[in-house]
This record gives C-alpha cells, sequence and structure tokens, in this order.
C-alpha cells in the first residue's frame, strides 16, 4: 500500500493518463517514461499478471519486412530510467511495442517522403547529432572524475541540511463504503481485535501487508494527502475515530507507534547526490576544455564599454543653506522701509479737508 498510496494520486487520473499517452518516437519514450511509470502501479495491491518471459531475440512485432524483437523493446525499457526496474508486465508490454510501433511507422513515412534532405531539417538534424555529441562526451567526462571520496564528501554535505521527519507505524482497513468502516469502528470500540478485523474484511490484498493490514513505517509525505495527513493526526495506540475518504475508498486506521526516520542511506540519496556532481563537476569541465582550447571573446559591438555614470544633483551643504536664508532675510528687510515709505505716501482721508481749509485761507 505505501508505494501505491504515494504514487498513484486517483484511479481517474491513471485511466485519464492511458488515454492521453502519445509517443512521438524512442526518445519520447524515456521522456514520458515517469507517466507510463505512474500508470502501472496498482491500488492497494492491486496486482497485475506479468507477461511471460520468453528469449529477447524473438520477434514480438513485424513492420511491413521490417522485424521488431523483445530486445529492442527491453532497450527501451532500461533506458527510461522510471520504467528500467519494473517487471515487464502486460500493460508496460503493449505500452512499449505499441510506442515502437507508432515511432517506426511515422519514421519511415518519414523517409520516404525525403523529409531529411530539406535545408531546414537537415540544420535540426545537425544540431541534433551536435547535441548527442556534447551529451555523450560531458558524460564521458563526468564518469572519468568520479571517484568514491567525491560522492561521500557530497553525502555528507546533504545530510548536514537533513531535517528528521517523523514516520509513524499504522495498519489500517480498507473497505468499500462508509457504512462499513463505521460498523468497523464501532465493533473495535467495543474491544474487537483491529489484526482480525483487517484479515478479514480489507480489500487490501497485497501480499506484503496481509499481516493484520500492517503498513509497517512511513512517512507523510509517502502517502497521498487524504490518508497521510488523517493518519500523522491520530495519537498512538488510538484509531480513527471517522473513516478517512480516499480515492481508492474508505480507510480505518489504528497508529501502533511513533519516531523520528533514519537519516537516507548514501544509495538512498543516489540520485540526488547524482544531480550534485553533475551540478559541480560540469562546470570544471566547461572551463577545462575552454583553456585548452584558447578562447578570446571579442566586443565588436562596444557592449562591455564602462557605462556612463549619471551623477546625482549635490545637496547644498548645511552652512550654504543657512547662509543663503541670512540672505533672504536681509532682502525682506530692505524692501520693508520702502513699503513704509509708499504707505506714508498715501494720503491720509481724515488729513484731506485741513489741507482744504488751509487752501482757502492763503486765497
Amino acid at each position: 500500500m505505501k508505494e501505491t498510496i504515494s504514487q498513484v494520486k486517483t484511479k481517474a487520473s491513471k485511466k485519464l493518463s492511458r488515454r492521453k499517452v502519445l509517443f512521438a518516437g524512442v526518445a519520447a519514450v524515456v521522456v514520458v517514461g515517469g507517466l507510463i511509470a505512474s500508470q502501472m502501479c496498482c491500488p492497494f495491491g492491486e496486482k497485475k499478471a506479468a507477461a511471460p518471459r520468453v528469449d529477447e531475440g524473438v520477434i514480438v512485432a513485424t513492420i511491413g519486412n521490417d522485424k521488431v524483437t523483445l530486445t529492442e523493446i527491453e532497450r527501451i525499457k532500461n533506458a527510461t530510467p522510471q520504467l528500467k526496474d519494473m517487471p515487464m508486465q502486460a500493460e508496460l508490454y503493449k505500452l512499449l511495442v505499441d510506442a515502437y510501433v507508432n515511432n517506426k511507422v511515422i519514421l519511415n513515412a518519414a523517409k520516404e517522403s525525403g523529409v531529411q534532405n530539406r535545408p531546414a531539417v537537415k540544420k535540426m538534424l545537425e544540431d541534433a547529432q551536435d547535441q548527442i555529441l556534447f551529451q555523450a562526451y560531458l558524460t564521458e567526462q563526468l564518469q572519468a572524475r568520479m571517484t568514491n571520496e567525491v560522492l561521500q564528501g557530497i553525502y555528507q554535505e546533504e545530510l548536514k541540511n537533513y531535517v528528521p521527519e517523523e514516520e509513524i507505524h499504522a495498519r489500517h482497513i480498507l473497505v468499500d463504503s462508509e457504512k462499513e468502516a463505521k460498523d468497523l469502528i464501532v465493533k473495535l470500540k467495543a474491544g474487537a481485535d483491529f489484526e482480525t478485523l483487517a484479515n478479514k474484511y480489507s480489500k487490501d490484498k497485497n501480499p506484503n501487508y496481509e499481516n493484520g493490514g500492517d503498513l509497517g513505517y512511513f512517512k507523510k509525505s509517502m502517502m497521498i494527502p487524504e490518508f497521510g495527513n488523517a493518519a500523522f493526526a491520530i495519537k498512538e495506540g488510538q484509531i480513527s475515530q471517522k473513516p478517512i475518504k480516499t480515492p481508492f475508498g474508505w480507510h480505518v486506521v489504528k497508529v501502533e507507534d511513533r519516531r523520528q526516520a533514519a537519516a537516507p542511506t548514501m544509495a538512498e540519496m543516489a540520485d540526488v547526490i547524482k544531480a550534485k556532481y553533475t551540478e559541480l563537476m560540469v562546470p570544471q569541465i566547461m572551463q577545462a576544455e575552454r583553456q585548452k582550447a584558447n578562447v578570446v571573446i571579442l566586443d565588436p559591438l562596444g557592449l562591455n564599454k564602462a557605462p556612463v555614470k549619471m551623477e546625482a544633483p549635490v545637496a547644498p551643504a548645511a552652512d550654504e543653506v543657512e547662509a543663503d536664508e541670512v540672505k533672504a532675510d536681509e532682502v525682506k528687510a530692505d524692501e520693508a522701509p520702502a513699503q513704509e515709505v509708499k504707505a506714508e505716501e498715501k494720503a491720509d482721508p481724515a488729513e484731506e479737508p485741513a489741507k482744504a481749509e488751509v487752501k482757502a485761507e492763503e486765497k
């Protein structure tokens, strides 16, 4: 159950994915390997019959006069990281053969049409060849520089950033309806044995988990959210107080134990270590090759000239500001008497009659 819950979200999404798988070529099989892998996961222990083992040289299909052998199909499978460790089940076998046949018939039609002779297509083929050579050489250089000491060093650095996760040991009973799950909870609260009920009623018939619905220890991230969140909310030694709904049905869960998960081993972190090693070494390989090639970068467009700096306006000093303020005050003081004189020059209305009388007497 652990693997199937964590890898498959819902049955509906799996069925939809199967309808959407369209392979554009053998390379496309590798690209969409994760999609095929997700389709092949079986919900809660549902097992699918594996194809019988046959000689790898046996013919599995014919396309006109061309023969497709099992060896070619196995090569595609092994070239896909998500598929290489999976058993050759009937559904996976059909998907791979169909993908190869679809690829081959399109390639044959393309060659017959002469599309490979068009200038644009020739350029694309050259670019693709360059990319293949680039990847092949880089892969060889990475492998040549790889040592246990380097990988061990990366592993130790990654462990420094490792944050321990909590994991629980739990059991579950999977049934079809909410009513069945509620009835089981009533029986358990009345004292019924969880393992006995799990062996009798659970739909999960995966042989790895037939021992009383035992799921072993798992982290929350290993389960689909609906199951993981609910299971981790249950206290140690307790059962779920209400049924847990997931795409696979209704669950009753019992948590047996809690603990901090152990740090991952070097083997478990192989993909992370490989990615970090590549990230570390590729720039070094690039630099070494550039030095050997005596690379000189020119600047015919003058793009590397020093940019013109835009000087920001200089703020006036504090003493200059004070001096300006003093000058402004002096100007205002000088203007004040002039204003007073002008005011005096204006005739006072009260004095006008007296002035008129003086003029009359003088006459």
